[in-house]
């Protein structure tokens, strides 16, 4: 199979895997919290846990790549196996939806197992697409998986208004998704990925890119700064609309709309802005200009008090979303060089992952002592302030090394570690 054929076969693989993992995406986003504040009541300890099934995936996954190394297996194959397992796990709660455990636990699980995949697929789009047209088809596959979720959103969100617990049926979508998702990915073309002679198989080997690395080593500061910032406040926003306790217990169906819906819709519109921007503009630009979205988003949310402001809000989450899944899926195929790029991802995805179960955690504890508008207020301090360390970074950059994240530039080479 030549280039452009792998290409073609890659992103019509995507594109189609696209549709499964965006129904799941609203599991995590909206209806697993809908189902545990509405039908079970669940504590703070089972909520933040659910909350926190993804991020404990993106911790494991820095595993994956050692593991791959040591089972000479494909990187397709593992990556659709792991969703295959969180099919299973999926199921669970589908077979027994009246107990909470059984919810919490086979749906957390089933998040975790997904999530476990993702150092892998960004190596497939490494491998598998062109330098200069990778956001470009990220977002094509992105836009679709978004307007997915838009659609599932709207579907869950009747089905849940007409009969609170039709949501059976959603946790069976949920298990179809994930095991359909494994489908598509295990057909995707397995190039070959060279590993140099001597590479280090060891759990924590991915971890020598910090030390070695700088950019990337400011690049991940910027990113938890950021990160917990920004989780703290999405972990709130179906608490903030949904629990009584907060002077809002808006119809279900509302709270699907404004959360679920709103900021799909302005993600599906500009995904491919955003893919475009990612090709054509420099990386520490682009991350910057995203975190002012997000912040505002939290300022108009948290502190606006309406439903004008809670639709805003939400927009703004969905305009940064859209440049936040493009940049956060993508950003390490400018800095590894070709072999590097899972290992690359691995220590990104672990270090969200470290912060993801962390925001809700701190979330919930937050709303113990503070109000609503300030943590929107400090939320947005946090975003606001990596966009300033990366932009002392940008200023500071090594021209021998920070011409990777110009658009154009050509992927990192072996001669490029002598250069950091």
């Amino acid at each position: 199979m030549n280039e452009q054929e792998t290409t073609s076969r890659t992103f019509r693989n995507e594109l189609l895997r696209s549709v499964p993992a965006g129904v799941l995406d609203t599991l995590g986003s909206t209806f697993g919290m809908l189902v545990a504040v509405r039908v079970f009541e669940a504590g703070k300890l089972a909520k933040s846990t659910f909350l926190s099934a993804t991020s404990g995936g993106l911790i494991a996954s820095l595993f994956v790549v050692p593991l791959l190394l040591r089972t000479r297996s494909t990187v397709t194959k593992i990556a659709a196996r792991v969703q295959f397992i969180a099919a299973a796990f999926f199921v669970l709660p589908a077979l027994m939806p009246e107990k909470e455990a059984v919810f919490i636990i086979g749906s957390s699980m089933g998040l975790f197992f997904f999530a476990l995949q993702v150092p892998l697929q960004t190596q497939i789009y490494r491998l598998n697409y062109p330098e200069e047209t990778r956001g470009k088809l990220f977002a094509l596959t992105a836009t679709t998986r978004s307007f997915a979720a838009a659609v599932a959103g709207l579907a869950g969100g009747w089905l849940l208004g007409w009969k609170l617990h039709s949501y059976v049926w959603l946790l069976w979508a949920f298990a179809v998704a994930s095991a359909v998702s494994g489908f598509w990915t295990y057909g995707l073309p397995a190039m070959p990925w060279q590993m140099p002679e001597g590479s280090q198989s060891r759990l924590l080997s991915s971890w020598r890119w910090v030390r070695e690395d700088r950019d990337f080593r400011t690049l991940l500061i910027s990113w938890m700064i950021m990160g917990i910032g920004n989780l703290v406040s999405w972990s709130l926003l179906v608490e903030f609309l949904a629990n009584e306790k907060h002077g809002h217990s808006l119809p279900t169906e509302t709270v699907v709309w404004i959360t679920g819906v709103v900021p799909v819709v302005f993600r599906v519109v500009f995904t491919y802005p955003w893919g475009l921007l990612y090709d054509r503009v420099n990386f520490f630009a682009v991350r910057a200009s995203l975190n002012v979205v997000f912040a505002l988003a939290s300022l108009f949310y948290y502190c606006g008090g309406g439903l004008p402001w809670w639709v805003a809000g939400m927009a703004l989450f969905g305009i940064g979303n859209a440049g936040g899944n493009v940049t956060w899926s993508l950003w390490v195929t400018k800095l590894a060089p070709k072999h590097a790029v899972a290992e690359y991802m691995s220590v990104h995805s672990f270090l969200t992952g470290v912060r993801g179960i962390i925001a809700p955690y701190l979330a919930f504890a937050m709303i113990d002592c503070m109000s609503f508008p300030s943590i929107g207020i400090v939320c947005s301090i946090m975003v606001f302030s990596a966009s300033g360390f990366i932009v002392a970074r940008a200023r500071g950059s090594d021209p021998r090394t920070s011409h990777r994240l110009v658009p154009g530039a050509a992927p990192p080479d072996e001669e490029w570690r002598e250069r950091l």
